[in-house]
């Protein structure tokens, strides 16, 4: 018993840089942390690698750990009042998943921290004060897709050489989305390319987001998936049509049907996630934890899709990629 102890708490050290805290000094305590969520209708994995890391932290479900979760089910509407339950349960964290739950959060408590994930600007989005020295109520990691575009940029050109017109998925309900759109325009045409948006609230949007491509014509996509947009085949099948390369952040995205995706590890911000929401429940104020940026990026190559756009992905790019979809 005691060698499975010194295991766990050992384990625990490495996640926490380096000190040992033993698993009987963490179960004295119960906590309350929510967690604003998208789709009630499936357990999230990457919420789940979160749980699992904080369970070697010391913090295990139905032990000494209660989750409060809320969901919006892909409906931008729902995140004030989810927020303002979660926060009616006085909960000791909230967890905030992308920057439309940290909004919701925000106006509802200036007190509760607030652990963030794939924010892509939290300083431009006023989350935070910076990355260094949060000065709020919120810190956690961002996806720093403010400076992954010009990536998505070169990739694209790799596909389609000599692109001068680019469209963008965006969400307008959503700061991150709204205001990547912006610094996006800025960025491409100091590149030399037209940055087309395409707004895409509800995939009841799909249709005018077809109309928009049409009528614009761009050479190729970049899509920025929020909640509020999960249907990423329907978005697949959209570029597809219209015979557009297409690239997004996420390996998830690409698996879902989009030619390629370059971006964070998800998998890692989730279980980071965990650490900060150990701390804080440890005690640390959230104005004085630095905001995480990501250090591992992937690229996946669907090969499915280029074959449906009649694409040949050259052997250099191939090469380079962590995966490529058969």
């Amino acid at each position: 018993m005691r060698r499975r102890k010194f295991i766990l708490a050992l384990g625990a050290a490495l996640l926490t840089g380096g000190m040992v805290v033993p698993v009987s000094a963490q179960t004295t305590k119960i906590a309350r942390v929510g967690i604003l969520l998208d789709d009630s209708a499936a357990p999230t994995p990457l919420w789940n690698e979160c749980l699992e890391r904080l369970r070697l932290l010391g913090w295990e479900r139905g032990r000494n750990l209660i989750i409060e979760a809320r969901y919006t089910e892909s409906r931008p509407e729902l995140f004030a009042s989810a927020a303002a339950e979660l926060v009616a349960l006085s909960p000791d964290v909230i967890v905030a998943p992308n920057s439309q739950a940290v909004e919701a959060a925000m106006t509802q408590t200036a007190s509760v921290p607030i652990v963030m994930l794939n924010v892509a600007d939290p300083v431009g989005a006023g989350f935070i004060k910076s990355l260094a020295n949060p000065g709020s109520n919120v810190t956690g990691s961002t996806n720093q897709l403010k400076d992954v575009i010009a990536k998505h940029h070169q990739l694209l050109l790799e596909i389609r050489p000599g692109l001068e017109r680019l469209g963008q998925i965006f969400t307008p309900s959503n700061a991150g989305s709204a205001l990547g759109l912006q610094e996006n325009i800025v960025a491409m045409r100091e590149l030399g390319v037209a940055l087309v948006p395409i707004p895409l609230d509800q995939p009841t949007d799909l249709e005018a987001a077809s109309a928009i491509l049409a009528r614009e014509r761009p050479q190729a996509l970049l899509v920025h998936v929020t909640p509020s947009v999960r249907n990423l085949a329907e978005i697949a099948k959209l570029a597809v049509a219209h015979r557009l390369p297409s690239v997004a952040a996420y390996k998830v995205m690409a698996q879902g049907g989009l030619l390629m995706s370059y971006g964070p590890d998800r998998v890692e911000s989730w279980r980071r996630a965990a650490i900060y929401i150990d701390k804080l429940l440890r005690g640390e104020s959230p104005s004085n934890l630095p905001v995480e940026q990501p250090t591992k990026f992937e690229l996946v190559i669907n090969i499915k899709t280029a074959t449906a756009l009649g694409l040949t992905i050259p052997p250099t790019l191939l090469a380079r990629a962590d995966e490529v979809i058969e």
